[in-house]
């Protein structure tokens, strides 16, 4: 691997241990200060406290969450980070194993400035409702 390669792999291990851990500061400090990151293209939540509270939203509604880093690509100041996210639905009590990813655009200091994850909606809404 290239050096940029292994700082983008390793940015990605630390987001999904910090997501993993329930540590949503610590998925928090991996974006820059001013970072934003919208899921689906819906709401952007952008800088620091903004992160935290949707990361706590997130790990609230999985209890036992764990992220898993599928792999991970990059050109230039892009990465793209493929994940996995596991855990039980807090309110249905039912298991989740939902595919995504993460576009990220990278500041100089290697920190995502811009996230834009995306998910199979539909797939979540069958899985929270046990389909």
């Amino acid at each position: 691997m290239t050096e940029k390669a292994d700082i983008v792999a390793d940015l990605a291990a630390r987001h999904a241990a910090a997501w993993s851990a329930h540590d949503a500061e610590a998925s928090a400090l991996l974006f820059s200060e001013d970072g934003s990151i919208t899921v689906n293209s819906t709401t952007t939540h952008r800088g620091h406290a903004e992160i935290v509270e949707s990361a706590k939203a997130l790990m609230a509604t999985f209890p036992d969450l764990k992220v898993i880093c599928n792999t991970t690509r990059h050109a230039g100041d892009r990465a793209v980070f493929l994940w996995t996210l596991e855990g039980h639905h807090a309110d249905t009590g039912h298991f989740v194993s939902l595919p995504g990813w993460h576009e990220w655009k990278l500041d100089s200091d290697m920190k995502v400035h811009i996230c834009r994850g995306f998910y199979d909606a539909e797939v979540l809404a069958r899985q929270i409702a046990g389909a």
